[in-house]
Order: structure tokens, then C-alpha cells, then sequence
């Protein structure tokens, strides 16, 4: 009876620091989001000013590469999430990275859609400072998910076909095993008729 009585306060003890921890983390995470919505549009907004410098083919160009390249590596990276193959621990691993990937065009559409003070001003240094950027990585990454969807579906027709090819070859192997199977005892008694007649002959 003590030792039930002693572990039931450990038990509640536990719990509860349980709690407080996740309590903890909780608002850490809040406090992080906040911080960093308040930071990043402003501060992404001046790392593509600084590569664009005002000239409208360096902020289509730049807009082209990150729209297509951020686009399309983390769907190629996020595709592998299909395979049967991986394991749970590491699909999460591998979905991680496919949005770790697409943190630059995360960060576009946050200050292009976003409602926020911050967003705004990223918002009036794009629109200054490298006014096409924008416009092109919407364009270029709807490119890439177009061409990531129809080098999905080529990929899935060639398996498929791939598969009806195996499986035809494999019944036009069983047919003619079966057919051999078949004709060998035909094919071994004419032949042993013949060797019995050749002598009398």
C-alpha cells in the first residue's frame, strides 16, 4: 500500500513537469513564429535586392532560377515519400528536407500574400528594387510543378508498360512450356515407332 502511494505523487509529478515542458516549448515556438515573421519577409526582400540591383533582367532571371530550382528539387526530393521502400523515420527525414529546399519560394509567397506589416514592407522593396522577381518565380514554379506532374505521369505509363511487357513475356514462356509439355509424348512415341520399324525395314 505505501509503494502504490509513493508512485502515484511520481506519477503526477511527472505529468505535470510533462506539461509545463510542452507548456514551455509551446510558447517558444510562438514567440519564434512571431519573431520570425516580423524578420524574414523584410530581410529576404533585401537579399534579392542585393542580387538584383535594380536591373529588370537580373530580377527575371534570379526570379526564373529560384522559381524553377526550389520548385522543382523539393518535389523530386518529396516524390521519394512514395517509395514503399523507405521507412517512416526516414520519410520524415526526407520531408524535412523537400521543405528546408523550399524555403526560398516559402519565403516569396510570404511576402507576396502575406497581410503583415512586414510583408508589406518586403512588398515595397520588391516592387522597387527588383520588380519582376516576383512575377517570375510564380511563373517558373508553375512550370516546374507542370513539368514535375507530366514526368510523373510518363514515368507511371513506361512502368505500367514496362509491367505489360514482363507479363506477356511471361505467359508467352508458359504457353510454349505447355505446349512442349504437351507435344513431348507425341514427339516420343512417332519416334519410338520409328526405331521399331527400322529394323524391319
Amino acid at each position: 500500500m505505501r509503494e502504490r502511494g509513493q508512485e502515484t505523487p511520481r506519477k503526477k509529478g511527472n505529468w505535470a513537469a510533462r506539461i509545463i515542458l510542452a507548456a514551455a516549448a509551446l510558447l517558444v515556438l510562438v514567440i519564434a513564429y512571431f519573431a520570425l515573421a516580423a524578420i524574414l519577409p523584410v530581410w529576404w526582400a533585401n537579399v534579392i535586392r542585393n542580387q538584383v540591383q535594380g536591373s529588370l533582367g537580373a530580377g527575371i532571371l534570379v526570379g526564373m532560377f529560384y522559381g524553377f530550382i526550389f520548385t522543382l528539387v523539393p518535389l523530386m526530393v518529396a516524390w521519394q515519400l512514395t517509395r514503399k521502400a523507405v521507412a517512416w523515420p526516414w520519410k520524415f527525414g526526407i520531408l524535412v528536407v523537400a521543405v528546408a529546399l523550399a524555403i526560398p519560394n516559402l519565403l516569396t509567397a510570404g511576402i507576396m500574400f502575406g497581410s503583415s506589416e512586414a510583408a508589406h514592407n518586403g512588398q515595397r522593396i520588391l516592387g522597387t528594387e527588383a520588380t519582376w522577381f516576383a512575377l517570375w518565380t510564380q511563373i517558373s514554379a508553375i512550370a516546374a510543378i507542370v513539368i514535375f506532374a507530366v514526368g510523373v505521369i510518363l514515368w507511371r505509363i513506361w512502368r505500367q508498360r514496362g509491367k505489360k511487357v514482363k507479363s506477356l513475356k511471361k505467359s508467352e514462356a508458359e504457353r510454349s512450356l505447355a505446349a512442349r509439355n504437351a507435344a513431348g509424348p507425341e514427339v516420343r512415341g512417332g519416334a519410338a515407332a520409328t526405331d521399331s520399324q527400322g529394323p524391319g525395314r
